[in-house]
């Protein structure tokens, strides 16, 4: 008897490994670079390529798409100036490191014509506001023996050239989004939104454009949060604080905020500081009006150089200024803030954690997303509510208009509804008076295992 359950013990066993194995298979994601080799997809002059964020974009142009033996040139443009200095610092020393990881090879810029790495091409690592100046002044030099050309973040090109019409960057996006004699140009992004905004206002821009969206490929390697919820004012994150702010202690845990104003930054901080966090808050370092002290600076070098959210403090909130151009490896982040409702700021911001995280709330304008963050307390729930039970209801969902107001309990009741809720509506006598009661029953999926 000892030998047959012996048997079926190991039988048991090697079903479970074998089921294990086959779910491993399932849930293995690919990086862009081994989803391009095996659909060998055809690129053509002009090539928009969306992609993720954590999906390997760096491994496939240095050793994908800038072919083996290439001696030519490359030039390789960045939305900042930020970005350019992470791809061919100006330290020879760290570029000479960079290149020695496999990293940057050949990369030098304007400043620092100085190449590391054992290629025979170069790349050239500008923004496009300094490639958009060298297009109207000296274009020949610039373009002597280019093959290649690499946009990295090219959603914000139409973005930053919104703002004011710069003519550089006028220059830049005619040239590039245009076919070239004898050169290939890529694009990258992790946001589709500005680009279909740039085709809206001017259509027929992207007509030499082909496009290969890897996006929602379902295999594509991409860093994600372990839940998402939403909220429409940045007061309603108190609560999210104050219930992780023991974890954050034990733990050592960290946070990442994005707004775009540096007054919302310090509201940030105050809300924050008030429940018990230790707040860095950076903005640019080239903003005149409102210059960054000793500390905020040398807290800006850590954390530009290591990657880390320097210690004492376990949140860092940034603006538009640091959403691109650098990366976040502390693995001590499990929370980001994303006080915003513009899909490419959060898609941007977000990515500068280089990892998965267990908690994004974002800003959002939605009324459906904001129920889904909804959680209607038992003592609310098939009793009949008077006006002052749905006051306390409405303040404590915290829910806030356009206007920086709690929101009423008729804009409340539709939220509730959509969420699955039937709110019924009656007349009680109460003490003697005829009251207008409203009863919240849950919905059935509440009920069900």
């Amino acid at each position: 008897m000892d030998e047959i359950n012996e048997i079926k013990y190991n039988i048991s066993r090697h079903d479970r490994e074998k089921q294990k194995m086959m779910r491993k298979e399932l849930q293995k994601k690919l990086y862009l670079g081994e989803i391009i080799e095996l659909e060998k997809p055809i690129f053509e002059s002009n090539n928009m390529i969306l992609s993720p964020v954590g999906s390997g974009k760096s491994y496939l142009i240095e050793e994908m798409l800038i072919p083996k033996n290439f001696k030519n040139k490359v030039i390789y443009l960045t939305s900042n100036t930020a970005l350019k200095d992470s791809l061919a610092p100006n330290d020879n020393d760290v570029r000479n490191l960079l290149s020695k990881k496999g990293k940057s090879k050949g990369f030098y810029t304007s400043a620092n014509e100085n190449c590391f790495g054992d290629v025979h091409y170069k790349v050239h690592v500008m923004t496009y506001s300094e490639f958009g100046e060298k297009m109207l002044s000296t274009p020949h030099t610039l373009l002597k023996d280019v093959e290649l050309v690499f946009c990295d973040e090219i959603h914000s090109l139409p973005i930053y050239f919104s703002y004011d019409n710069n003519y550089k960057l006028a220059v830049a996006l005619f040239w590039l989004l245009n076919k070239q004699s004898g050169i290939q140009i890529f694009y990258f992004t992790a946001t589709q939104e500005s680009i279909s905004v740039l085709e809206n206002k001017d259509p027929g821009r992207l007509n030499c454009v082909k496009i290969f969206n890897y996006l929602n490929h379902p295999k594509i390697r991409k860093y994600v949060a372990k839940a998402t919820h939403y909220v429409s004012h940045i007061e309603q994150t108190r609560s999210y604080l104050s219930a992780r702010k023991e974890a954050f202690d034990y733990y050592g845990y960290k946070a990442l905020a994005f707004t775009r104003l540096i007054t919302e930054q310090e509201k940030i901080k105050e809300i924050a500081e008030e429940e018990g966090f230790m707040p860095l808050v950076l903005w640019s370092i080239n903003n005149t009006e409102k210059k960054l002290n000793k500390e905020q600076l040398k807290s800006r070098e850590i954390l530009l150089r290591t990657g880390l959210i320097p210690e004492p403090y376990n949140m860092l909130i940034i603006n538009g200024s640091m959403q691109e151009g650098w990366n976040l490896f502390d693995d001590a982040v499990t929370l980001a803030i994303l006080d915003t409702v513009d899909i490419t700021e959060q898609i941007q911001a977000l990515g500068r954690i280089r990892k998965d995280i267990d908690l994004v709330i974002k800003k959002t304008k939605n009324e459906e997303l904001l129920g889904k963050s909804l959680n209607i307390p038992n003592e609310y729930l098939e009793i009949p509510l008077i006006s002052a039970d749905k006051e306390r209801l409405c303040n404590y969902l915290n829910l806030i208009n356009s206007r920086g107001e709690i929101k009423k309990w008729r804009s409340i009741k539709k939220i509730i509804e959509k969420m699955g809720y039937i709110i019924v509506d009656k007349t009680l006598v109460i003490n003697d008076k005829r009251t207008r009661v409203s009863i919240i029953q849950p919905p059935k999926s509440m009920f069900l295992d």
